[in-house]
Formats: structure tokens, sequence, C-alpha cells
């Protein structure tokens, strides 16, 4: 009996679903639609394409790879490995904003304990993370494993050792080298087998993982040497006690042979100041020294220790106001063009006249502090010439800390700025840019250097009575080993324990402790920026903010901290503005403090924390004195990108305590206007004299701290960040469980931070990724969990907190990707290590992601919504994007969308796309190619049986009908019977009978007829059965459908993949596809089976 046959319409109204096995998958369900848009229901329609947007600047071309693209209101922003740039579409061209650089350092501390920690160095061998320091005495040692975390020794002394100080570390020959001196300045070292130690069970002393002490020389009083390493030799720079000047010592690779005292140049150079060998990227040894009288030398050696460039005097800073030098260091990005960094001491700090416009010297200032006097120059070499460059200064205030190193044709170095109550460290670029700060307010000191309090002790508040000199020194700067291409570690002191005591004229001091820091400069954090008080904040190691008109850190690195006297200027009994009391042992008061302020392009004002409180004391006297003026010296802020920053100095009225801003022009008269002290960054400080009256002061306004409003600080680095409730909030800090936010928002007022407005997160679920904000609540992700805040948190004055403690919501998943989070209708989808699910605005998880089951292995790098075609997309690293069409309710995934950032613009979508050549940056056009590569629209099904699996059927044809737009072929590949290869397949050029009339103009010729079209609206003549034009009001035969019939009919399942291919060079659309529909039969019974695969008795 024939077969009743049936045709079975296949819905295109579906995605892909990897969830189920291929031969349970549900009918009309996909295992792939690739490059496919669902403008229409049932239908098939190929994505828009994309255009290139040229990085062309006035002028010029950019010549910076796009790493990352944000927005800031509808402004399209290029974000560069260093800088950002916005968009003018009008003219199409890019300008430059600001510096930025996408690094966050992720900080732990090493050790911290009772003790104090010094002589910090670093190395990075194997994935283990290297720390010796001295505490106290004693020579210790702590090894981490970079991946987990733990301990491999922690806080360990080092075996047999009878170094007591100026260490350092080198890796060579697998081991790592431990060197150092004794109490008779006796340079030696120690080789530690890391690896036998952790794979070979080698004891931990000297017999064993550790080998004997080795002696190299005696070094001159001073004890500078530096050791580096490359893998043809390890060679150790040292300033010789015999010689009394600069030796060599070397030991090739693979040898245990130290060969030392020699001498490669013809001059003699004593390093007493400092010295510095590094290796440049062809493994050439760089040295850079400078002696006792300031003179920076610089030279270039081989492997074997010869001379490749003889000893050039880079400067003379005492030329150029300088006293002397305290550290120093050298890299080269190329190997052909090197970069000098040299901490430098100045006598007397410059003084700006505020007053009088002139710049000077002070004593005053000189008197108070020195952590002001310290400053880093920079100057060149080039391999070419063999000469220096002119040196210049790139910071001021601070000093080195580290060796500079290479990121991404870049050099960087590591700073400190310590003072009583701000020590920070800070990352900048070879221009002196700051990109990161590192244990904000708790770093540690200036290395070689002697400080003095602010009072004019040579010591600070947190210096232990065994540091009372303060001069922490060292024989050259600790390495910045590189973990990864990306990621450099660097250690570095941080206070932690307060002992009580009456160390430095105080009650209590810190002792520092061991900080790890990872300097990451991954990008992933260029997609965290969040538009808040008409600035867009990007978040990273120093987090910045965008007003329109330039990038700048957000609010201001430091406060102006303390204030100094100057001088009294007498006065007469009709000239005066302070009168001393006329009676002895009556004393009047006059209290001032400075804020710094700048004003952005939005017409917000930024303002900084308020210094400490400075006092004026008039004692009285026999007779009555009057003062003309009082001078105030104010500390300038040096280490800013913002240009015309104001200084606020505000005074209380005699024995007062409202705190009134003080007119920069000293008018003795109330005016109309108000005239600024502005900033002079190239000055140490500046002197303003005070000429205002109590009667004129009382009219101006007051200090913003009034009334017990919260000062301002500047903010944390943080690699998350988002708003919630007119607040910024930040995660991803040096302490991940904490979450900092900003206060409310004033009008005209920008984003401001407190320290003490902060919540911990509990421990549940790890570190915090991400942060979101869905209605009242703000979602806190953590890797395994997820929380929520709610309230509107505490009042400018830090009162009347009604932020909630941290709710859980899930304790088994979290996010996996900060970047993956994105706000939908729905509610938060986010990637977590069960794949891709979607927090609802009820609270509840839903497990969206389950029919992508099969592309959770792919890395997602950023997530978006694109509200116009109702999408959820994720770009991938992997060449594929995510796309769920949150209307319908399905996935489908796009081709060619490697990428690791994007932004949507009102309707239109960018992202950095990368190949083979780079990344570019693409915009979503209305065209059919990717920047002139095709789209092919592409699906495919599962195994597909209407009727019973495993069940014997007749599949006869297939039939698609669609809308032809442009030449294209249609590949139609079908498989059978749950064999995946694909046995019959077919390519169609669709193009040879279908094709597009224009109205009142003749057809083209049909290609397999060779006959002519007629008019449109003229039947024509006929060639077989195609019909060569259209009848006015007729119906065309030669519309697209195409019939394709099966190889094989008798079947038990079978599956086809259908792609289109562009033809005729040029990419359009080629066709939407509307039905698949095949004509099958049911036989009733099961499938028969091969005789070689069936078993037991019938």
């Amino acid at each position: 009996m024939a077969l009743v046959k049936q045709i079975l319409p296949l819905s295109l109204d579906q995605g892909i679903n990897t969830k189920f096995d291929q031969k349970d998958l549900p009918f009309g369900q996909f295992e792939l639609v690739q490059n496919a848009s669902y403008i229409k229901t049932g239908e098939f329609d190929k994505r828009f394409g994309y255009e290139k947007i040229k990085g062309e600047t006035i002028g010029g071309t950019l010549n910076e790879p796009v790493i990352g693209v944000s927005k800031f209101k509808n402004q399209l922003l290029w974000v560069s490995r260093d800088q950002v740039y916005s968009y003018s579409e009008g003219v199409r061209v890019f300008q430059n904003e600001g510096s930025y650089d996408a690094v966050v350092p992720e900080s732990n501390v090493v050790v911290q304990n009772r003790k104090e920690q010094s002589q910090l160095q670093c190395a990075f061998m194997e994935n283990y993370k290297v720390f010796v320091y001295m505490e106290g005495s004693a020579h210790k040692i702590s090894v981490v494993d970079n991946v987990s975390g733990s301990y491999v020794t922690y806080n360990t002394t080092v075996p047999s050792s009878t170094r007591t100080g100026n260490l350092r570390l080198a890796v060579a020959d697998q081991k790592i080298y431990l060197f150092g001196t004794d109490g008779s300045r006796v340079l030696k070292y120690q080789v530690f087998d890391l690896l036998g130690y952790l794979r070979d069970g080698l004891a931990f002393d000297a017999t064993g993982a550790f080998g004997s002490e080795q002696t190299v020389v005696t070094l001159a009083s001073d004890q500078r040497y530096d050791v580096a390493s490359s893998s043809l030799a390890m060679i150790i720079a040292y300033y010789d006690s015999s010689a009394s000047e600069l030796r060599f010592a070397r030991k090739p690779a693979g040898s245990a042979t130290v060969t030392t005292n020699i001498d490669p140049f013809s001059v003699a150079i004593t390093p007493h100041d400092a010295i510095d060998l590094s290796i440049d990227p062809f493994g050439k040894f760089i040295l850079a020294t400078a002696n006792g009288s300031g003179v920076v030398k610089f030279a270039i050696l081989g492997a074997d220790c010869a001379q490749l460039k003889a000893p050039v005097t880079v400067e003379d800073v005492t030329s150029s106001g300088f006293h002397s030098i305290r550290t120093i260091t050298a890299v080269s990005v190329d190997g052909l063009d090197y970069q000098i960094f040299y901490q430098v001491y100045q006598i007397n700090p410059t003084l700006y006249n505020i007053n009088a416009g002139t710049t000077g010297v002070s004593t005053q200032a000189e008197l108070k502090n020195t952590w002001s006097q310290y400053h880093v120059r920079k100057s060149t070499y080039a391999w070419s010439t063999s000469t220096a460059g002119t040196a210049s200064t790139i910071m001021k205030g601070v000093g080195l800390a580290t060796k500079a190193f290479i990121q991404d044709q870049n050099a960087y170095i590591n700073v400190i700025r310590e003072t009583e109550l701000f020590a920070t460290y800070y990352t900048a670029k070879n221009d002196g840019s700051i990109q990161a700060k590192i244990s904000q307010n708790s770093g540690g000191s200036l290395l070689n250097s002697t400080r003095k309090r602010q009072d004019g002790s040579t010591m600070f508040s947190n210096y232990s009575g065994t540091n009372v000199n303060a001069n922490y020194t060292i024989p050259s700067l600790s390495d910045v080993p590189q973990i990864t291409t990306e990621k450099f570690l660097f250690t570095s002191k941080i206070q932690g324990i307060i002992e009580s005591g009456t160390e430095g004229n105080t009650s209590y001091y810190s002792l520092y402790g061991v900080n790890s820091s990872i300097l990451d400069f991954s990008n992933e954090i260029v997609n965290q920026t969040e538009e808040l008080a008409e600035n867009l904040n990007f978040s990273g190691g120093q987090i910045k903010a965008y007003d329109g008109n330039v990038l700048v850190e957000q609010n201001f690195n430091y406060p102006a901290e303390f204030l100094i006297e100057g001088a009294l200027a007498a006065g007469t009994s009709t000239n005066y503005t302070f009168q001393k009391p006329a009676s002895t042992g009556d004393t009047d008061v006059y209290y001032y403090k400075a804020i710094y302020s700048w004003t952005d392009a939005q017409g917000n004002i930024h303002r900084s924390g308020p210094s400490a409180q400075f006092s004026w004391s008039y004692a009285g006297t026999s007779g009555v004195a009057y003062i003309l003026s009082a001078e105030i010296i104010i500390p300038s802020l040096n280490l800013t990108q913002k240009e015309d920053v104001y200084v606020e100095l505000y005074r209380t009225t005699k024995n007062g305590t409202l705190f009134y801003r003080l007119n920069g022009d000293n008018e003795t008269t109330k005016s109309q206007t108000f005239d600024p002290i502005v900033n002079q960054p190239t000055a140490d400080f500046m002197s303003f004299l005070d000429k205002t009256t109590d009667a004129v002061l009382i009219n101006n306004e007051v200090i913003y701290t009034t009334g017990g409003e919260l000062e301002n600080t500047s903010p944390p680095s943080c690699s998350v960040i988002s708003s919630f409730k007119n607040r910024l909030f930040l995660a991803g800090l040096e302490n991940k469980l904490e979450l900092r936010f900003s206060k409310l928002l004033s009008s005209k007022v920008g984003v401001e931070f407190n320290d003490t407005l902060s919540i911990l997160v509990s421990q549940v679920g790890g570190d915090i990724t991400a942060l979101k904000t869905m209605d009242d609540k703000l979602i806190i992700f953590k890797e395994n969990a997820i929380f929520y805040l709610s309230g509107d948190g505490p009042n400018n004055l830090g009162q009347q907190d009604t932020f909630i403690e941290p709710q859980l919501i899930s304790s088994d998943m979290g996010c996996s990707v900060k970047n993956s989070v994105v706000l939908t209708p729905a509610g938060i989808f986010f990637k977590s290590h069960k794949g891709i699910h979607v927090l609802s605005r009820s609270l509840q998880l839903n497990y969206v992601g389950a029919a992508l089951e099969d592309y959770n292995h792919l890395t997602i790098t950023k997530g978006d919504i694109y509200p116009k075609d109702n999408e959820v997309r994720y770009l991938t690293s992997d060449g594929q994007a995510l796309v769920f069409n949150y209307f319908r309710g399905f996935w489908s995934i796009f081709s060619n969308h490697k990428g690791d950032s994007s932004v949507v613009i009102g309707s239109d979508y960018y992202y950095v796309h990368k190949d083979g050549n780079g990344s570019s940056l693409y915009k979503q056009s209305t065209n059919y190619d990717d920047a002139g590569s095709p789209i092919e629209l592409a699906f495919e099904t599962g195994w597909i049986n209407p009727f019973v699996k495993q069940g014997a059927m007749r599949i006869y044809r297939m039939l698609i009908l669609g809308e032809y737009f442009s030449p294209h072929q249609l590949k139609v590949s079908i498989a059978y019977n749950y064999d995946d290869y694909y046995s019959q397949s077919k390519v169609i050029n669709v193009t040879d009978y279908t094709e597009v009339f224009d109205y009142g103009k003749p057809g083209l010729e049909i290609k397999s007829t060779g006959v002519e079209k007629g008019y449109y609206g003229d039947p024509g003549g006929t060639t077989g059965s195609f019909t060569t034009a259209i009848a006015y009001g007729g119906k065309d035969v030669m519309q697209y459908q195409v019939r394709v019939d099966f190889d094989q009919q008798k079947c038990e399942a079978f599956k086809i993949k259908i792609e289109t291919e562009q033809q005729g060079g040029e990419n359009k659309k080629g066709a939407t596809i509307s039905d698949i529909s095949f004509v099958v039969g049911n036989k009733g019974t099961d499938y028969k089976i091969k005789q070689g695969r069936i078993f037991g008795t019938n």
C-alpha cells in the first residue's frame, strides 16, 4: 500500500537549543542559527554588517590601536592603550582628551605582624612569588603560590644567612639568587632551589634547597651594587672597596663560577649615590649610576661584560638647582632608545609669591619638611648617536619605589609620595602621569632619604624607634618582575599595626609590613565606566572623570595637608589687619585651612579635603602692636592632570570657629567679584599675604565642612564601578570584600567620596566581581554568590544611614565575568560558572542560557543590550557573538565577532573588532558585509523524525520558500540516520532562475536559456516552463522557491543545514527564508537495522 504523503512545515520562529541531545531536539529548534536577524516572525533574515570607523585626527591619523570603546552622553569615545579620544561625528575625526591606562592593582598583604619589615625585594619564577626582606636583624623569606594564593613558606628565616642588609634578588638557571651584605660590607649570596624544594623534596636548609653562602667582594662604604640576569649571564655591578670605583662580576649561564673585578671602561665611575643594572629587549645590560656630586652616567654592556657603549654624562643635577641623587633606574622599549629616571633632592623648595607673582625659595618650608623636596627627573639616551637627551622633572614631591618596567611599548615607574598622613604609592607613565595608586594613605617610605616631620623633627610619627633617622638605605631598587604579558609584580611597604609609645614625639606609630601588588594591564576595565554628575567615570588604578572636555583624575590625589607660617608685616593704627591684645597674658588666635578646587566643563565644582588646621597666635604686649599682613605658606598641588586648579584659603575671625574664604586679591572692602588663588604646579609652595579684616571676612562663604559635612577624600583604585541612588559605587578594591560609595549628589557639585563611606560584604561567595542597579536595589555579584543592597544610605554628615546589611540572594551561583552583566526588561543577565543566567526583577534566578550550553566554553568579554532589535549581545574572544532576542526568547550566533569592548549609542552599536591585523572600531551599518567581509546566513537542525524515534519513514523532498534580493548561492546539505556526515549536498545558483525586474525596463537575459526577458507589464514569450517577463497584475512563476529531492528516501532520521553565499562581487542581503517544509510518509514500523547489528532471536 502506498504511503500517505504529508507536508511537514519547519517553524522558523525558534532559535538555537544545545541543551538537548541532537537526537532528542524538539522539532523546529536548531543546533545552529548563524547571522540571522529576527525582524519578522517566522522568517530568517540576514543581520546587518559593519563599517570601519577610521582613526583619523585633525591633520593626522591615530597611531594607537583601539582597545576599548565607551560613550559620554551621545559622544563616542575611543580608548587606546594609554589615551582616550572623543569622536566628532560631523567631521569624523577624533580628539585627544587625556591620558588613561587600563591598569588596576590587585594587592594582598604578605607579612604584617608585630615586627617591622624593611629592604623589600621580590622575584617571580614558575608561578611563584618570592619576597625577601629584613625583620630587624633577621633575613626573612616568604614564597606565595600565584594561582592559589597559598604560602609555600611564610616569614621564614633564610637558613645560615649572615647577611644583615642591602638585599637584592635575581633569577638565574631556574633558581633564586639571594644577595646581601654582612656587617663588614662583604657582598654574599645564596642560591635557593625553589623547584627542587617543591618538586624534589629538598630540605629547607643550607644543605638542601639553599646552598651555602658564597662571598663575592667587599663593597665601598656606601654599599651600592645591583644585579641583573639574562639568558646568557648574570652580572653584578658594584662599588668596589679596593678600587674605590665601579667594578663588575659575571657568572655565565649554567656555571657556578663568578669572575670579579671586571673593568670594561676606560674611565672611572664612582657610584657613590645610586646604581642600576637592567636588561634591554635584546639582552644588553644597561648601566645607570650617580656619583656623590649629582652627576648621572649611562653606559651599555654586552652579556660578556664588554663595553658596547662608553659611559656618557646624562646630567649634572646641581646645574639644575638640585643637590644630589638618591635612586636611579633605566629601561628601553626597543633596545635603541633608552629612558633614565632618577630621584633628586632639592635643597630649598621653590616658593611662588601669590601677591607679587614671583618665584623664590622658602627656608621656612625647608625647615618644616623635606618630602616635598624629592622629585623624579627623566632623561634619554640614543643608541644611534651615543648621546643623552635633555633632562626634565616629570614628577614633584615623590621618590622612586622600584625599577622602571616596560608594558606594551610604554615605560612605567612606581613612586612613593610619603607624608605623615597620606603616604601613597603611584604607578606613573614615563611622562609622569599617574595611572594607578596602591596602599592609598597607608603606604611606605622614601628610600635612601632622610625626612622630617611637619614639626621639624627628623622622624615621622609612623616610624619605630629602630629607624629614628627615618632613612631606609637600599643598594638599588627592587625589580618589577613580569608575570604575564599583561601583569607585573610590585612589592611595597604597607602601614599596619599601630603601636603605642613615645616614638618621634608622638604617642602612636605604625609598623610597616610587606605588601604584594599585581599591576594588571589586561584591558578588561575599559568596559567599566559609569556616568554620574555629568561626568563619565572610568574605573582603574586611578579613577578618572571625563566632562566632555578633558579626562582628569577624579577629585584630587591628595589634599593640601598642612600650612606653614611665614613672616608678619608690621602695620600702623590706620593700616592694619590684625591687632595684638593690649594686655600681657592675653592671646588672640586665628585659624586657617586650605582646599584645592576645580570646576569642570559642566560647571560642577570639585573640592579636596581641607588641610590640617593651622593657627596664628598673637600674644599680648605692653603696648598696642599692629600687623598689616600674615604670610601663609601653602603646598602646591603638583601631581594633577587638571589645569586651572584654585586654592581656597579659609580663616576664622579672632578666636572664632567658623572658617570664611579669603579673597585672592585681599580687598579690604567687600566686592561683588571674587578673585581666586591659582595653584602653581611648577612650584613646591605658594605664599599668601593675608590682609583681610574680620569685618570684611564674615561676608564671604564658609568652608563646605561647616555643620559637620564629611571631608572629601580621593577615591581608591577599583576594577568595578556602578551607580545607585545618585551615588557612585566602587568594588574590586584592595580589600576585595569592600564597597565604597560617594556622598549624596548636590547641584553643580562633582562626585565626592569620604573614606568612612564603605560597606563590608560577607565573605560568602568570594570576592566582589560585579555591580548592577535594578529597580530599588544594588545587586552585588560575587564569584559564587549574589547579594543585594537597598536603602538610601547616610546623609553628607555621615548620619541617618538607611542602607541595610547586604542580603543574600544565592549562595551557589555568582558572576564570573564582570563585563557580562546586562540590565534588560526581564532582569539582569550575567555569566556564571554554570552558564548565562538572568536574575529577574523579583530576584529569581533563571538559566536563560540553557539552550546555549554548548557555547559555555567561550570567553565572554562584553555584554550589551541593543533595544532596537530587542537583543542582548555578548562579544567573545573566540570570534562568535552570543545573541539573545528577549522579545522572541531564543538565541542565535553572529560570526566574525571577535572583540572585547562594545557600546550602544542611541540605535548605533559599536564594538572593537579584533583579527590577525590587530584591532579596529566597527559601527553597525545598513549594509550586509563586515567592513568588506561577506556575511553568510546559516542554520542547522537537529535530527528530525516527525513520527517516532527510530521509526521507519520515507522522506521525499524539501521545499524552500523565501524572497530574493541579490545574487547568491544556496547550499543545502543533508545527513541521514544519526550519521553527522552530510552525505548529500547541493549548491544551487539561485540567480540562474530568479531575477528582480525594474519597472518599465527590460529584464536581464536568463542565464540558462539565453532568452531575453520582456518589459515589466508585457507577458512576452515563454521558454519551457519559465516566463520571461511578469505581466502587470499577473503572477511571477519565478518566485524564490526551491525543491530538493532526497537521495536516501528510506531512513529513520535526517537533518539539514542551509547556507547562503554571496555572488556577483557584492555583499548584499541575498535572500530571506520564510518557510521550509518536508514531504514525508510514515511506514508505521521500526527502521530496519543492518544484519550485523542484530543480536538475539527474532
